[in-house]
């Protein structure tokens, strides 16, 4: 009687230990998804934000291209 009494307390002791395993491996689960979801965002708002940096580039080149062409022409004119 006393094995099956030591038995079923071993039972319910792993019992409690899988369930508060399950418990932390599910909070982890949902911060690491948190996470990914803020990772995801940053990337998105990074991704437009070069966007945004190469169309200025491109902009200022061309502006820098015309500008080279004003002077040349005037330094011609002189």
């Amino acid at each position: 009687m006393r094995d099956l009494e030591a038995e079923l307390d071993l039972e319910q002791r792993r019992g409690r230990d899988a369930v508060a395993e399950s418990k932390k491996l599910q909070k982890q689960l949902a911060e690491l998804r948190a996470q990914a979801d803020d990772d995801h965002r940053s990337m998105a708002e990074l991704s437009d934000q070069v966007s945004t940096l190469q169309m200025k580039i491109v902009t200022m080149k061309r502006q820098l291209e015309e500008n080279v062409n004003s002077l040349h022409l005037i330094k011609r004119d002189f």
